[in-house]
């Protein structure tokens, strides 16, 4: 890695929710597991939720000047 360059935790965040979700929705089309649709809303707010938790937590360690 070159001198400098950082990781994008709220894209790294939002990619690994993302894939989590299509992982799920993927298992539920081809029957291995029965999700119903409650589950995967709470699965969706929980997604939302990670992505939001993390854009505030790089918003204030990029507001900070220690």
């Amino acid at each position: 890695m070159r001198r400098g360059m950082r990781v994008d935790s709220v894209s790294l965040a939002s990619g690994a929710a993302i894939a989590a979700l299509g992982v799920l929705v993927l298992l539920d089309s081809s029957e291995v597991v029965d999700v119903s649709p409650g589950w995967i809303a709470v699965a969706l707010s929980a997604a939302i939720g990670l992505i939001l938790l993390f854009s505030g937590l790089a918003r204030d360690a990029a507001a900070r000047h220690d």
